[in-house]
Parts: C-alpha cells; structure tokens; sequence
C-alpha cells in the first residue's frame, strides 16, 4: 500500500473509530474531542485531512481517578469495547480489532509533565484482506486544561450525541498551539524541537471564513477561550509581534505542507490572523504573560 492509499484509509478507519467512540456514553464524562476532525464536523463541507483523532482528558475524570495506569486501563477498556461491538455491528463487517495500545509517556517526556496518552488501535480491514501491516490509526488524549463557559458543546457523530469544542475553544486553542510550537516558548519550556504548527493558521483562515470578525460575541468568546488555553501551558503574548517569530520560517514550513489542500495562501491564511489579532488588542486580550511555576525554573 503507497503512501497516499495509507492515508486514505487511515481517514476511512479513523471515520468509523470515531463513529464507534461516539456510541459509548461512559467515554463523555471522561474526555471531550477536539481537533480537525471535530472542526470540520463543526464547519461542514470540505477541510483539510485529519489523520488522527485528538481528545482532551476532562479535569473531573483527573481527579476523581488520578493515578495515570487507572486512567489508562480505564480508557483502554472503553475504546476497545466500543470500537469491537461498533464494528462487529455492522452489516456487512468490514473492520475487526485486533488491539488497542495505550501507552503514557514519562513525565519527563515534557518539561511540564503535561503528555496523557498515545493510543494506536490496529484493526483488520476484510475489504483488504490480502494487505497485511496495515498502518494502525492513533489517538492522542491529551492532558485536561481550563475551560470557559464557551469551550464545550454537544455534537452530532453518525446520530450519536458527544460533548467536543466549540467554534470559539477551538480557534483559542488554534492560535494558543500556534504560538506554543515558536522558538521562543519552547526556550522557555525547554521543549526540544523546532516543528511550526503552520496548520493552525489554515485552520483559522477557514473559521474566520465561517465567523467574519463582524460576529464579535463569537470572537469575543474565542478570545477568553485563547486566555485559558494559554494559562493552561502558560504561553506568553504580547500581541501580532509573537506571533511574527521567525515568521519566514512559518511561510516556508506552511508552503511546504503537504497535508494542506493548497486552496489558501499563505498571504491569506497570515492576513486572518492578523484580523483576529487586530480585534482582540482592541479587546486589550494582550499582553499575556503566565509565568512557570517556581519548581519548573529550576535548571
């Protein structure tokens, strides 16, 4: 199977694990969606391609079961469960699971500890039966953060009802991801690597799309969701010149994007930003500054 074949049926597999997770009711107390997949069921019609499926822990599931391995067997338990019956439940059955690994990563895989779980669900495709290896499709439930009145909402998944972020949470969360992949938070995290999130800015091009800055209760919203986003990583913003950081690097990490469909600029996508940005100094959202715990300075 090439590359573009792998792709394609990591988003087939990754629709119908979503659909599965979507049927089991003990999972909404525990985790709430996000990510591409999420936005564009909010959006509609055609976004960019998603090839996993991303989650937040929820703070009361945290507290009330905090050991990390109870977490993890729990969420084991309840994916592979779901995703088992959902597929053997369907006529004819196409897909069977074969395993669910769910794995965290040490605390000292971040700075600050704040890596959940990496889930890899392998399944086996009766429609390629002759295919073996099949790529397994990946989850990644991240760690709970702060959210407002407007972070979450239900959504409809193949008429199944979840809880997932919200237009406004989720363009938060795009810009707070956006500046977090920068050079200069990752010097202050001492967060290893150089990776740019340029996505984000397509991704927010499209809701600026779907919400025109004249809808100012949403971007209002949105920018309170950006606040909590960032006090949760404690990412710092003093407004459009954080974002700027190493901005030639963003353009050329963004054109070179192979996962993006082409049909937005760069000049374009940056030019949304900078609306948004524009609107909210208006709001005086920046400056942001969240300093790092005392214990995290530490060299």
């Amino acid at each position: 199977m090439d590359p573009r074949s792998q792709d394609a049926w990591k988003r087939e597999a990754l629709d119908m694990a979503f659909e599965a997770l979507a049927t089991c009711s003990e999972l909404s107390d525990k985790i709430v969606y996000k990510g591409g997949r999420v936005l564009a069921l909010r959006l509609g019609g055609e976004q960019r391609a998603s090839y996993d499926l991303d989650a937040n822990i929820l703070l009361s599931f945290a507290v009330k079961t905090p050991d990390r391995e109870e977490q993890s067997r729990i969420l084991s338990d309840l994916f592979g469960s779901a995703i088992s019956d959902y597929a053997s439940n369907q006529d004819p059955v196409r897909y069977e699971l074969t395993s669910v690994a769910i794995k965290h990563r040490p605390r000292s895989d971040h700075p600050m500890g704040w890596n959940a779980f990496d889930v890899k669900v392998q399944l086996r495709d009766y429609k390629l039966s002759e295919v073996r290896n099949l790529p397994s499709i990946e989850f990644d439930v991240a760690a709970p953060e702060k959210l407002g009145d407007s972070a979450v909402a239900p959504l409809q998944v193949d008429g199944h009802e979840v809880f997932a972020y919200t237009l406004e949470r989720i363009a938060g969360e795009k810009l707070r991801a956006f500046l977090s992949s920068l050079p200069c938070y990752r010097a202050k995290v001492k967060k290893p690597g150089s990776a740019v999130r340029a996505k984000d800015l397509y991704d927010l091009h499209k809701i600026l799309q779907a919400k025109p800055i004249e809808h100012s209760e949403f971007w209002h919203d949105a920018s309170k969701e950006f606040r909590l986003a960032c006090e949760s990583r404690y990412v710092d913003c003093l407004g459009l010149s954080t974002f700027s950081e190493d901005i030639e690097v963003t353009r050329t990490t963004y054109d070179t994007d192979s996962t993006l469909p082409g049909d937005v600029t760069f000049d374009d996508a940056w030019m949304s930003l900078e609306v948004v940005v524009r609107f909210w100094e208006s709001l005086s959202v920046f400056p942001q500054t969240h300093p790092l715990p005392e214990e995290s300075q530490a060299p």
